[in-house]
Order: C-alpha cells, then sequence, then structure tokens
C-alpha cells in the first residue's frame, strides 16, 4: 500500500530520474543494449563510464523500469527503455537531452521567480532562452532534436483528426523545418503550401516558402492560415499582434488554425498540458492556454472561435475566422 509519506517521496526524488534518463542518453547506453543483455562490465568498456558507478546507474534505470535486472547480472531494454534508442521510430532521446541537460538547470530560477516574478530561465543563466541556445550550438541541437521528434507525433496526429481537403491554400506559419506542412500536403494532394518563418529558417526547405517576420507580415490571400505551437511562445500583447498580422492578411472567407496544448479548467483533467504550461514558465515569456483564453486572444484580434478538435497527439486543432 502506497503512503502519502510513500507518494510525496516518490515525487521528491523526480530529480533522479530526470537524470538518470539523461545520462543514459548521453552515453547511448540504449543502443548499446539494443541486442542481448549485457553486464555494467562490458558496457562501461564500451561507453566510457566507471564499472561501479555505471552498475549503479544501471540499477537505479531498472528501478525505474526502463531497464530489466536479470537475475545473472545483465541489463535489458524495456519497451520504455527502447524509446530512448536514437533509431527507435518513436524516439524520446531528443526530448529526455533536453529535459536534462537544459531545461533541468533553468530549474535553479523557479523560487526567485515565483517570489518577484521574471523567467526561471533567464535568472539562472542571466540571459534569454534562444540567446542561450545561440551562444551554445551543442545545446541549441539537442532542443532542436526534441522538438522535431514532437512535431513528428504531433503533425501525424493533426493530419488524422482534422480534414484539410476543403481548402485549396494554405500558409504555415512559423512553420518552422515544414514538418507539420510536409505531412498535411502529402495527405492532401490537391493542397498547396506555403512554409512561412524567418529568412534563415526557411532558407534551403524543399517545400515553397516565403521568408519575413509574422509581427510584420504574412503572405495574404490563402483559404487557411495554421500556426503550430507558435502563440503559446508569447505573452498576450505579442500573440495578439501576430493573430493581428494574420488577420490582415486573411480574405474574409479564410479559415485560422492554432495547433497548441489546451490547458484544463482543472490541473488534474490533464497533467500532460500543465505540464507543457511549466516548461513555457521556466523557458519562455509565453504560456499555455484554456479554450476560453483563446477565444479572447483571438477575438482581440478580430477572429472568433469557431470549434476546437482534438488529434489524440497532446494538441488541439482550435478553428478561427474572421469576424463579420
Amino acid at each position: 500500500m502506497t503512503t502519502p509519506a510513500d507518494a510525496l517521496s516518490r515525487l521528491a526524488d523526480g530529480y533522479l530520474a530526470t537524470q538518470l534518463l539523461y545520462v543514459a542518453v548521453e552515453l547511448r547506453l540504449p543502443e548499446s543494449l539494443a541486442g542481448p543483455p549485457r553486464r555494467a562490465d562490458e558496457l562501461a568498456a564500451e561507453v566510457g563510464a566507471d564499472p561501479a558507478v555505471l552498475r549503479r546507474v544501471l540499477r537505479g534505470l531498472a528501478a525505474e523500469g526502463v531497464l530489466e535486472e536479470l537475475a545473472d547480472g545483465r541489463f535489458a531494454l524495456t519497451a520504455v527503455g527502447e524509446l530512448l534508442d536514437a533509431d527507435h521510430p518513436s524516439s524520446m532521446r531528443g526530448a529526455v537531452r533536453a529535459r536534462g541537460g537544459l531545461y533541468y538547470t533553468a530549474l535553479a530560477g523557479l523560487l526567485p521567480a515565483t517570489r518577484t516574478g521574471g523567467t526561471p530561465f533567464e535568472l539562472a543563466h542571466g540571459r534569454p532562452f534562444f540567446a542561450h541556445l545561440a551562444a551554445h550550438p551543442e545545446q541549441g541541437a539537442a532542443f532542436q532534436a526534441s522538438m522535431v521528434a514532437r512535431s513528428r507525433r504531433e503533425a501525424a496526429g493533426v493530419v488524422a483528426a482534422y480534414d484539410f481537403s476543403r481548402f485549396a491554400t494554405l500558409v504555415d506559419v512559423g512553420g518552422g523545418p515544414g514538418l507539420l506542412l510536409a505531412a498535411v500536403l502529402a495527405a492532401n494532394p490537391g493542397l498547396t503550401g506555403t512554409l512561412f518563418d524567418r529568412p534563415e529558417v526557411v532558407a534551403g526547405a524543399e517545400l515553397p516558402h516565403v521568408g519575413g517576420d509574422f509581427f510584420a507580415q504574412v503572405p495574404p490571400g490563402a483559404d487557411a492560415y495554421l500556426l503550430s505551437r507558435v502563440i503559446h511562445d508569447w505573452d498576450d500583447a505579442e500573440a495578439t499582434a501576430i493573430l493581428r498580422t494574420c488577420r490582415r492578411a486573411m480574405p474574409d472567407t479564410a479559415t485560422l488554425l492554432l495547433v497548441e496544448a489546451l490547458l484544463p479548467e482543472r490541473a488534474a483533467q490533464d497533467p500532460a498540458a500543465v505540464r507543457m504550461d511549466l516548461h513555457m514558465l521556466a523557458l519562455l515569456h509565453g504560456r499555455e492556454r484554456t479554450r476560453r483564453e483563446y477565444a479572447e486572444l483571438l477575438a482581440a484580434a478580430g477572429l472568433r472561435l469557431v470549434r476546437v478538435v482534438a488529434t489524440g497527439a497532446g494538441v488541439h486543432v482550435i478553428e478561427a475566422c474572421p469576424e463579420p
């Protein structure tokens, strides 16, 4: 029977799990364990680790269900552990690297931010998140890998849940490398799409693309405008400015689509969305929002929320149209 004290101890030890997973992916333990089970001393020689310390780390991972510790002292990957392998089709290696090596350090600023306001990452590191990534390319690469893996999962969910076939032209605003747009176009051969992001982001993109600043102007005249995980990066004033830019470009018959997590009215209804909001709190000036808050944000930009479509991938498609 789990007591309240047991539950609290488990929560307080969460820092151990984060770092155990981080060590596992940095040492590429899942790749080394992709074959037959192996002993700690065998792995240590291969990955460049101290055998005694590594064995304790492996046992920690086994206690968390990431590995299985066999009776003869060998270790094997579980189905959970397989997701840390870079070659797994649903690999979460990028997410673990970002959380363990980048997000983890930001939480040192959570207490002062809670007391006085501000962004924990900036309080801990002395500079904004993306400026820090620019100065530390290896961490920037880990962050981008995390975003690419998440985008692939979410793109599949969005394409399965939302019917894009009624549109002839679509602009993906702030679409980054274009993973979502490519998935939408592949599923809708009659649709023409344009990827829009900063010039340095879209340079070399294989999809039709336009470079620019979504605070100033986006390509006009399309049937639909898609913004995936864009609005949550910004505070209300900046988010409204982006939406107003889109509204100026939209014909009165066009549709605006936001792909975002939706905060529940009560945290226990969707803990994953609440955790995502805490990521935003820790790293940036943005936030996740409830359906009501999105409706208010859209209204401030001259748009009306029409419906919300769940995707099963942790995000929703929020459909809006211009106010008459």
